[in-house]
């Protein structure tokens, strides 16, 4: 399956649209009661909306030209057990938490 061309893409997607509005609002006016239902008319709308959005192949194009301007992220994130400026180096302590039932470096009260 060939990919479209993101002109033709937005065309048989207003194309589409198109068709379901009218399709959608015979049949309201047939079958339904349009001061109640007429929302449903947004549906096709919405579709309209969709087609009318760039493609990504356009986006690709925008995206090529501003490559070069792109902050360089290489490095990212930082490794844990390298100090960052400003910070202290990490130990292997394990931190005091709400999980240890007294502080580190107390005697085992249960077993005294």
């Amino acid at each position: 399956m060939s990919r479209r061309d993101p002109g033709e893409a937005r065309v048989l997607g207003l194309w589409t649209a198109g068709w379901l509005f009218a399709l959608l609002l015979a049949g309201l006016v047939r079958f339904g009661d349009l001061s109640v239902q007429w929302p449903v008319l947004l549906v096709p709308v919405l579709w309209a909306v969709v087609a009318l959005r760039p493609r990504r192949r356009a986006r690709a194009r925008v995206r090529r030209v501003h490559e070069g301007t792109r902050d360089d992220l290489r490095g990212w994130p930082p490794r844990e057990d390298v100090p960052l400026p400003g910070r202290p180096a990490p130990t292997r302590e394990m931190p005091a938490s709400w999980q240890q039932p007294w502080p580190p470096g107390t005697r085992d009260r249960r077993r005294g």
